[in-house]
C-alpha cells in the first residue's frame, strides 16, 4: 500500500533572480534523473520525462515575507506524492539544494495515514539537522514535533552566518523544556487570577 505525503517547502535564497531559478527548477527532473529513470523502469524517454515531470512538479505557493515579487528572495512550494515515489523526490530535492549550495531549503513532511512527520533543514545537498515525529498519538496530530526553522530563519533575515544561531536557540529551548518540567502536570486558573 503507499499512501500520500505531503512536502510543504520554503526556500530562502540569495537574490530574486536565485529564488526565480530555483522556483523554475523545482518543476523540471534534471536529464541525469530522467536518465537514471529510463534504465530503471525502461520506457521511453519522453514519457519517463513527462512523468516525471508531474511527480516533482514543486507548486509555488505563496512568497515569504512581506515584500513585492520583484524582491522577493524567500518562496513557499508543495508537492503530493504517493510515498513509493519518496526517492525519487528526495534525489530531485537534494540536487537542487546541490545546484543552489548557499540557498537554505526547509522542508516539513507529513503523512497522514501513517501518523508521521518531520523537519529537515537542507543546505548544499546535504541535510545539516532534522527532527522526526514517527509516534504521532492522533492520526495527523504533531506530537513531539519541534519546530527547528526558527534560528534558521533569524539568520537568514538578519544577514547572520548560516548555522550561528543553532546553539544558542538549542540551549533556550532546553530552558523552556526545563520551565515546563517543573509546572504541576494540569494546571487550571481561575478567570479571576488572569
Amino acid at each position: 500500500m503507499s499512501n500520500w505525503i505531503d512536502y510543504e517547502l520554503d526556500v530562502l535564497a540569495g537574490s530574486p533572480a536565485e529564488i526565480n531559478q530555483i522556483a523554475e527548477r523545482l518543476k523540471q527532473p534534471s536529464t541525469e534523473l530522467v536518465t537514471w529513470a529510463v534504465g530503471k523502469f525502461g520506457e521511453p524517454p519522453s514519457e519517463v520525462a513527462d512523468n516525471l515531470k508531474k511527480l516533482v512538479e514543486f507548486k509555488a505557493t505563496r512568497n515569504l515575507g512581506y515584500v513585492d515579487a520583484s524582491v522577493n528572495e524567500a518562496r513557499r512550494f508543495s508537492l503530493s506524492f504517493k510515498s513509493r515515489s519518496y526517492g525519487i523526490v528526495n534525489s530531485h530535492l537534494y540536487e537542487i539544494s546541490t545546484e543552489f549550495p548557499s540557498a537554505i531549503f526547509l522542508l516539513t513532511y507529513r503523512d497522514i495515514m501513517a501518523s508521521y512527520a518531520g523537519k529537515d533543514v537542507i543546505r548544499a545537498g546535504e541535510i545539516i539537522q532534522r527532527v522526526h515525529d514517527g509516534n504521532q498519538k492522533t492520526q495527523s496530530l504533531d506530537w513531539v514535533l519541534i519546530d527547528i526553522f526558527p534560528p534558521f530563519l533569524a539568520e537568514y533575515y538578519d544577514g547572520l552566518p548560516f548555522g550561528s544561531l543553532w546553539q544558542e536557540w538549542v540551549g533556550k529551548l532546553e530552558a523552556a523544556v526545563a520551565e515546563l518540567k517543573e509546572q504541576p502536570t494540569a494546571r487550571r486558573e481561575s478567570a479571576q487570577t488572569r
